[in-house]
């Protein structure tokens, strides 16, 4: 069994540490990413949510056609 000294466990906790901790912000700071996909149900409502809105604001006129390309819409 290895022995060490405790000048050298305190050495390396020194050296070590300012990496440990930046790898700690780091990891607070990162999107957290769903693992499975949505079920197909799920995912189908959502659609058909996002196409209501979607009609929602053209019928409203919140969406504006500046080019082919580009386009404005107003969130409230």
């Amino acid at each position: 069994m290895r022995e060490l000294k405790m000048d050298d466990i305190n050495k390396r906790i020194r050296e070590r540490s300012p990496r440990a901790y930046l790898d700690m912000l780091k990891k607070d700071r990162e999107r957290v990413i769903k693992r499975r996909p949505r079920e197909k149900s799920k995912q189908d409502l959502l659609d058909k949510l996002c196409i209501e809105v979607w009609n929602q604001a053209l019928l409203k006129g919140k969406v504006k056609i500046i080019s082919k390309r580009e386009w404005y819409y107003e969130f409230d």
